[in-house]
């Protein structure tokens, strides 16, 4: 139909363009008479005029035949056209990876059919975060009846999270290219990513207990007990073990008197780690929280290098996640895969949190609350002089919000004035709150993303210190 147009539309065109000249003849005309001269203009037109008539009816009888191929392969095509025929499978070289790993994906195709799909495109859907780095997550080919075909690509995964891979996008059309059929094959493949190990590649770099013990102190708290090491002498109590009575004593005083001992214990060390939406802000994939993941992670590892007991606490209007304080390293998978669920979302609680935590650790532990202090900071004083009368010590690391936004290169100078005006009103309100918090000894420090990691590590040496 198209084509047979496209000729009536030509074939009046050039009438059209004769008419204007004042010059219409028609084929076999009786006044035409070759020029014996040559083949002039007019003879090129009589000659031009003599072959319309063929072109004309060869355009209309091909866009007819053009036409009626179309509508008798309809049909045939609607047959073997059914996605459902086509059947995915997706393999992934590993269903769990760390945050910066390589994955690969194979996917496979196969034609359930006994028609032909002389070609059919392939789309396996991935997450916007990913890289492709190496072949295409799509491929356009044909099926023979029961073929099966795979391709694969490789990817980078650069943030932790819970990702889905697809589903697959399948799309096939006719020989001639008139007709498509899309359809959706909904396979898809979950891959749980664990955040980053590259900090603790790093430490490791430097070496491992030699190094660290002189870079962080292998340290112990002293406790009062059945030790081996001298804490002093005290009068005796009823119930005190006989074989602890310093006989010595008693012949010089004439008074029952115990020698007492120490031993040493580990630390204990709580991450009470703030996913609320606030967190989720900054430059992307160096949000506040992925910040905050990496120096859990770090403060984690650095705990089991020197066997201390530590757990975590996530949190925003409610507990997300709780790991119990362990000092087993075997179990340095179940942070990771709580770090890897975390998503911003929700206000902070940061009260609930900790009541929750006191709870369930009953004697001092070092608590390390990691937290942008954007959601009820009032609160959060409030279960810090509970924490603190329950002989738990307190330190608040608090991303400062600003420092991980734009920077003020990109701002125009009207922008910076009001930025820097906004800046220092967070600032004063932050610092009163940090008054509050060091009446009860608590140590509180504000931290952009240059010094986040290593604020984490001096305050973990002081902690070991402090035993």
């Amino acid at each position: 139909m198209i084509s047979a147009g496209f000729a009536l539309a030509g074939y009046l065109s050039l009438n059209v363009m004769l008419d204007s000249f004042g010059f219409n003849p028609q084929i076999n005309h009786p006044d035409f008479e070759p020029n014996p001269e040559g083949f002039g203009v007019m003879d090129f037109l009589h000659f031009y005029i003599d072959i319309q008539g063929t072109l004309i009816w060869f355009f209309i009888i091909g866009g007819v035949m053009l036409i009626f191929s179309v509508l008798l392969g309809l049909p045939f095509y609607r047959l073997g056209s059914n996605p459902k025929s086509i059947e995915i499978k997706r393999r992934v070289s590993k269903p769990k990876a760390f945050a910066g790993d390589y994955l690969y994906i194979e996917v496979t195709a196969r034609n359930k059919s006994v028609n032909q799909l002389p070609a059919i495109e392939i789309y396996d859907a991935i997450p916007e975060v990913f890289d492709l780095i190496l072949g295409e997550n799509f491929i356009v080919t044909q099926l023979n009846p029961r073929q099966t075909i795979s391709y694969g690509y490789v990817v980078r995964i650069p943030i932790r999270g819970l990702f889905e891979i697809g589903p697959t996008k399948v799309i096939i059309r006719d020989r001639m290219g008139f007709y498509a059929t899309e359809g959706e094959i909904r396979s898809k493949t979950e891959i749980l990513v664990y955040p980053s190990y590259e900090d603790i590649k790093k430490l490791d770099m430097v070496g491992k207990k030699r190094q660290l013990g002189l870079l962080f102190g292998f340290h112990r708290t002293k406790l009062k007990g059945m030790g081996s090491d001298f804490w002093g002498i005290r009068k005796y109590q009823t119930g005190d073990p006989f074989k602890f009575i310093d006989w010595k004593a008693f012949s010089r005083s004439g008074k029952m008197m115990v020698r007492e001992f120490e031993s040493e214990e580990n630390i204990r060390l709580v991450v009470l780690l703030d996913s609320s939406a606030s967190m989720g802000a900054g430059l992307p994939r160096n949000t506040k929280l992925e910040y905050a993941i990496r120096s859990a992670v770090l403060m984690i590892h650095l705990a089991f290098e020197k066997k201390d007991l530590v757990g975590m606490c996530i949190f925003n209007d409610k507990i997300r996640n709780w790991v119990d304080l362990t000092s087993t390293r075997t179990r340095l998978f179940q942070f990771l895969e709580a770090l890897a669920y975390a998503k911003p979302e929700g206000e902070a609680d940061p009260e609930a949190a900790i009541n929750y935590l006191l709870q369930r650790v009953k004697r001092s532990a070092y608590i390390v609350i990691i937290s942008d202090l954007e959601s009820h900071p009032d609160r959060l004083v409030k279960a810090v002089r509970r924490a603190r009368a329950q002989k738990h010590n307190i330190t608040v690391i608090s991303p400062f919000g600003p420092w991980f936004e734009i920077v003020s290169q990109q701002l125009s100078p009207v922008e910076q004035m009001i930025g820097h005006a906004m800046v220092e009103k967070q600032l004063g309100e932050r610092q009163n709150m940090f008054k509050m918090l060091r009446r009860y000894d608590s140590v509180s420090i504000s931290v952009g993303p240059d010094d986040f990691l290593p604020t984490i590590m001096a305050q973990f040496n002081r902690m070991q210190r402090q035993g």
